[in-house]
């Protein structure tokens, strides 16, 4: 049975997901909602302002096939127009290794979360 109700948090990842990931079908068929109350949400959550953090725009670029430090600089320079440092993007990397949510192997970067059957679970 679909869900039915979504916290602020819950419905800004749908969003951002949506903006990053989705298209407007995939997110309404994965979440199981309507493009009625996707529309609603942009419209409460302001939409055309709404950006994810410099996690979750790393994860992003992980999740899209970004493996390498450089090309993971670029992949965030794409979403948010700031070009990091190899030091910062690093740091931000070992932290999500940390969290379970980035993985490492020889030099290589990967998104490490797996993703559930059902598939309803965020990238964040």
């Amino acid at each position: 049975m679909a869900k039915t109700e979504y916290s602020y948090e819950e419905r800004r990842k749908i969003l951002l997901e949506n903006r990053y990931l989705l298209t407007e079908e995939q997110s309404c068929e994965k979440w199981g909602i309507s493009r009625y109350r996707l529309r609603k949400w942009k419209k409460i959550l302001n939409y055309h302002y709404l950006i994810g953090n410099l996690r979750e725009m790393a994860l992003v670029a992980l999740y899209n096939g970004s493996h390498t430090i450089p090309a993971i600089i670029d992949h965030l320079d794409y979403l948010n127009h700031a070009r990091y440092t190899e030091d910062e993007v690093s740091e931000l990397l070992n932290n999500l290794k940390a969290e379970g949510m980035a993985g490492e192997k020889d030099g290589r970067w990967f998104y490490a979360r797996p993703q559930p059957d059902d598939g309803a679970s965020f990238i964040f």
